[in-house]
């Protein structure tokens, strides 16, 4: 039987903005629920949760860590996820599996960036949420300005104290739970009466909690109102109920390095987050039917991987929730995704990087394997009886991109692998040959991303590569309509080469493309030579006169020819074909045209102004703004491709990490005079230093 029953577990996963004190609040749990020996500490590189050497010489987490400890008989699983916007990817598979969000806010700084994206996608996905307001110790903390900053910031849920703190900034000696009406001094945990001078704020606070409780529910409002108030378990048992259903986010007080505040969250946590059983059975795919399936707890054995880890002594690490059924050690499993067998090899628990072996896990358990073959982030794991995909919300996509190179012929050749596995840790960063350019190109949310990856390649398996900018997929068009004759005509003693091609050359709006036409009546060119043709123009279309970029958005009308009855083929009409739409480029008026992207970048209203200048400097056309609430606004613009190279790192510099940004591919345009003839003599050097 597994240590704990599906009951006795939550699944909380930690998240908030950069700097906001998550890993220091999971240490300090770990420590007062006796998970740990000692309190690790981020800034001395002693933290549980980030193990990995470039989140101990940065002092941040850049990678998701499972945790878990144990208060009463309920098991706390802990995912300690990255505050920076950059890590999004391998935060989104954390909500994906737990029930509940522990929401971080500074109490210092208040909701930011990350935290409003972070309370967004756990509503989205269906999690209940309770907030904890950290660093409460600090000068110019403010336990109610960060709670208004919530109210303000984060719509759809009412949000409540359930402890406030005992004092401000350095003077603060501890929280007060309202619900029992227990003070928990300094980082003791036996708690007691609240102190005299605080008596009429804890009352008041109360008040207000009774209030918002009995609101969320009839039943109670009607004991509130025959009983002028609400007992202490009626208070328990609503607020459990309304946080399940999202109407109401309880508010925790802590200074989580000093302790305050921490023993009083470990039992509300274990109270208030729901248990995998009450969670909303899972949707999933048949892959034989492609019908659409139900996941029961009580169906045979079932599991999805929500993180990927490479260890240089036990290989890969998985790290896995169970969805229905038991985990048993070695057992045999099906991945549905691909078909193939695995093994439930060192089954186990995790604590930071450190495993802990486990013979079973119920279901709703978090825990991990070694060494699965064929599996990555994402993937299901069955029982042969009953398979079924499970499909993981979509992950954000990289907008920054970075061209790799080797930095030698060895490197070269254990490039691809690794970075295939790089890619397995981090599901959001990718990679792709760029057929165009020649360019491998890997993308990751912003510059620290793809360089911790970088840094990742050359730790972890010894490849050394350079860095570059990726090269801009510029386009060339015509000006003009034209119509030229295309002959090809060859004698070589035998038997000859002849085509003769007159084409009509017209260019066309952006975005349409290419189209062939064929207006030849008469049999002037024979059908069996005409597709013959179109493959000649489209020989040269990949390779413009200009600067030697695609050809796009023309019109090319075959309308008229001649032919040989002997000498006449496939070759001399598509050999035809090219000289004639080579003709046609030169008489055409060629011009170069860049891709446009659509960004919109979320921020305060009050970089609003620094944002639209900054847009304006990179060629951007502003294309409105919307406010959206708790003080932020957004921006919307058209900025050409060639502009966004750094614009991550100018953003985060720009709004000191309190602005986001999207992109996606709008159109093409045509350069800017000045500009094309620098990027044209640009090209025509780098391919006469080719050839």
């Amino acid at each position: 039987m597994p240590e704990f029953a599906s009951e006795k577990i939550r699944n909380i996963v930690v998240v908030g903005h950069r700097g906001c004190g998550k890993t220091s609040l999971v240490e300090a749990l770990l420590f007062a629920a006796g998970a740990t020996k000692r309190k690790g500490s981020v800034d001395e590189g002693t933290a549980v949760t980030d193990f990995e050497p470039e989140e101990r010489e940065r002092h941040l987490s850049i990678s998701p860590a499972l945790a878990h400890c144990r208060v009463g008989d309920t098991k706390l699983n802990l995912i300690d996820t990255p505050g920076y916007g950059e890590f999004l990817g391998q935060v989104v598979p954390c909500l994906w599996v737990s029930e509940g969000a522990l929401l971080v806010v500074d109490g210092v700084a208040g909701v930011e960036v990350h935290t409003r994206r972070m309370w967004t996608m756990a509503r989205e996905m269906g999690l209940a949420v309770v907030a904890m307001v950290t660093k409460l110790d600090k000068e110019r903390a403010d336990f109610q300005g960060a709670l208004g900053s919530m109210k303000e910031a984060l719509p759809g849920a009412e949000f409540v104290p359930l402890q406030v703190p005992l004092g401000q900034e350095a003077e603060c000696r501890g929280v007060a739970d309202l619900v029992s009406l227990k003070a928990y001094l300094g980082d003791s945990q036996t708690p007691t009466g609240i102190p005299d001078e605080f008596a009429d704020q804890v009352a008041e606070a109360r008040a207000l909690l009774v209030d918002a409780v009995a609101a969320t529910d009839d039943d109670l409002t009607m004991a509130y109102l025959e009983n002028d108030g609400l007992t202490e378990e009626e208070l328990k048992q609503g607020l459990r109920r309304a946080v399940r259903q999202g109407k109401l986010v309880p508010v925790l007080a802590s200074a989580a390095p000093a302790g305050l505040g921490v023993h009083s969250a470990l039992p509300a946590l274990a109270e208030l987050f729901p248990h995998p059983l009450e969670r909303t059975p899972w949707e999933g795919t048949d892959p034989k039917s492609g019908a659409q399936v139900t996941v029961e707890p009580t169906d045979p054995f079932c599991a999805v991987v929500f993180k990927t880890m490479s260890d240089p002594y036990v290989g890969r690490i998985s790290l896995l929730r169970v969805v229905a059924g038991t985990a048993q050690a070695d057992a045999t499993v099906i991945n549905a995704n691909t078909g193939g067998k695995e093994r439930l090899a060192g089954l186990a628990t995790m604590q930071g990087q450190e495993t802990q072996s486990a013979g079973t896990l119920a279901t709703g358990d978090l825990g991990c394997v070694s060494k699965l073959e064929g599996t990555v982030t994402g993937h299901t794991l069955c029982d042969p009886k009953r398979l079924v995909t499970l499909q993981m919300p979509a992950i954000p996509v990289g907008m920054h991109a970075m061209a790799l190179m080797a930095a030698s012929r060895a490197d070269q050749d254990k490039l691809s692998q690794a970075l295939a596995r790089v890619a397995e840790e981090d599901v959001g960063f990718t990679y792709e040959r760029d057929q165009e350019t020649g360019d491998l190109v890997v993308r990751g949310m912003g510059p620290l991303h793809v360089d911790l990856a970088v840094q990742r390649l050359k730790r972890k398996f010894d490849v050394q590569v350079e860095q570059k900018p990726p090269r801009i997929p510029y386009r060339e068009t015509i000006r003009k309509k034209v119509e030229v004759q295309g002959r090809h005509k060859k004698q070589t003693g035998g038997r000859g080469q002849f085509g003769d091609v007159y084409l009509r050359v017209e260019p066309l709006e952006r975005g349409a493309g290419f189209e062939f036409v064929d207006e030849v009546v008469g049999g002037a060119v024979p059908r069996n030579f005409i597709p013959a043709v179109e493959k000649g123009v489209l020989d040269v279309m990949e390779r413009g006169a200009l600067a030697g970029y695609p050809v796009i958005d023309v019109r090319v009308t075959l309308y008229d020819g001649s032919t040989h009855p002997v000498d006449s083929s496939e070759q001399a009409f598509r050999m035809a074909g090219q000289i004639g739409m080579r003709k046609a480029l030169e008489e055409a008026g060629e011009i170069l045209l860049e891709p446009i992207a659509t960004v919109e970048v979320t921020a305060p209203e009050s970089l609003t102004g620094d944002l639209i200048s900054d847009l304006n400097s990179k060629r951007g056309q502003i294309l409105g703004m919307d406010s959206i609430g708790g003080g932020m606004q957004v921006v919307r613009a058209r900025v050409p491709v060639a502009e966004l190279a750094s614009y991550a790192g100018d953003l985060r510099s720009l709004s000191q990490g309190r602005a986001s940004y999207t992109l996606e591919f709008s159109h093409y345009q045509e350069v800017p005079h000045e500009l094309a003839e620098r990027i044209i003599a640009e090209a025509k050097r780098a391919q006469q230093d080719k050839d």
